[in-house]
């Protein structure tokens, strides 16, 4: 398993340069826009490495173990094939419309029910936790509707230098740990080759963006996690320790789907309110927030594996837990901003104008560089704008997808 890890590590680290040159030769280039984070017109669809990593992954661990004892990764290599083949579209033909949105879902969610299929074969549905009739229903209704839906949050929530790198490395981590505990191989190999694939790419995506994974990274990593919870979850994992590590971009999608509606914005077009994206508009730089997003996906996925391993109490404490760290995460852009805004004196604080003859107007000090004084009967020196107290909001440089 560790042998896996490394093959998927290396073959992207490997192939993240050629892929990079290839997709600067086919003109694959995401240009700046007014959704854009990124500042500089960079290359797309390094996602190609990190198929290419996970493929190599698989073939190592079957090659190692034997055909026949080797972890069942079939479903999550189904899913990164497929979904990583309508990225790849998506991406080479993004310069000219690509898939239309409404062909784009139709074959995803074709792709989502054969995803549901292939594990319908790989898992027993005897040795289940939950009814055989409620294990098939689930595959056959929920699962494409669940592979698709994460797959387009892990899309979304796609918009920074190693965002989505960190993200998938350390929930591949956290499978492994939980497969090892609940005793589920395929949990734990494909954490393990996640892992690899995500570590080896983050070097060309971290700090600095020399290429984004794309639609056919983001397809692929999004496929990967989802079909590995849904495998382990009708394996009779607990779902709290496979949903853990994925739990913060469901909840930041699910949060920003939910206020747009609210609003009456269409929330069907394209945007950049994630709350990740509004740390960095209040001017959190892409290091810190990518960093704070692993270190919150970290503790989570430990809580996860705390709440199925302890007795009723531990398991609501660490349930309540959870809660409470996300919802700090859905509200930090708030309280970021709200630390950061100047603070207005109160009238009664201000000095009290002296009486010197001289007819002025005395205003608040963050607005004597901005207000015009009215004249009066005499002349009022201007007040220099080094005077004016201002807050100035560091600039900030993204790569949205």
């Amino acid at each position: 398993m560790v042998g896996a890890g490394a093959a998927a590590l290396l073959v992207t680290l490997a192939a993240t340069p050629v892929v990079l040159g290839a997709m600067r030769r086919l003109a694959a280039i995401d240009d700046v826009n007014e959704r854009s984070s990124h500042q500089v017109p960079t290359p797309r669809g390094g996602g190609i490495a990190v198929a290419l990593g996970l493929f190599a992954g698989v073939l190592v661990l079957m090659l190692a173990s034997g055909r026949g004892d080797a972890p069942d990764l079939l479903p999550m290599t189904v899913g990164v094939t497929l979904f990583g083949l309508i990225g790849l579209a998506e991406d080479i033909g993004g310069d000219v419309g690509g898939i239309a949105p409404l062909h784009r879902l139709a074959l995803q969610l074709l792709a989502g029910m054969v995803v549901s299929a292939v594990i319908l074969t790989s898992v027993s549905l005897d040795t289940a936790s939950i009814p055989p009739v409620v294990a098939l229903s689930a595959a056959a209704l929920i699962g494409p509707l669940w592979v698709t839906g994460f797959v387009n949050a892990f899309n979304f929530m796609d918009g920074i230098n190693g965002i989505s790198a960190a993200q998938a490395a350390v929930a591949g981590g956290a499978l492994v740990v939980v497969g090892h505990l609940h005793d589920a191989p395929a949990l734990a190999a494909g954490g393990a080759v996640l892992a690899g694939a995500a570590i080896g790419f983050a070097p060309f995506n971290f700090p600095r963006a020399r290429i984004f994974l794309g639609d056919v990274g983001s397809y692929t990593l999004g496929a990967s996690l989802a079909v590995l919870a849904l495998q382990g979850v009708m394996s009779g994992v607990p779902a709290e320790a496979v949903l853990a590590p994925i739990l913060l971009y469901l909840a930041d999608t699910g949060a920003t789907l939910v206020r747009r509606v609210r609003r009456g914005e269409r929330w069907y077009l394209p945007h950049r309110t994630h709350t990740y994206q509004r740390l960095t508009d209040v001017g959190w730089t892409h290091t810190r927030v990518t960093a704070t997003v692993a270190c919150l996906v970290t503790t989570v996925s430990g809580l996860g594996l705390v709440a199925t391993r302890g007795s009723t109490g531990v398991r609501v404490a660490a349930n309540l837990a959870i809660a409470v760290i996300v919802a700090g995460y859905l509200n930090a852009p708030r309280l970021v901003a709200s630390a950061r805004a100047p603070r207005r004196a109160h009238p009664a604080t201000e000095p009290a104008p002296i009486d010197d003859g001289v007819v002025g107007l005395t205003v608040p000090r963050q607005r004597q560089a901005t207000e015009q004084l009215a004249p009066g009967p005499a002349e009022v020196a201007p007040v220099p704008a080094e005077a004016a107290e201002t807050t100035q909001l560091p600039g900030h440089r993204d790569n949205h997808q």
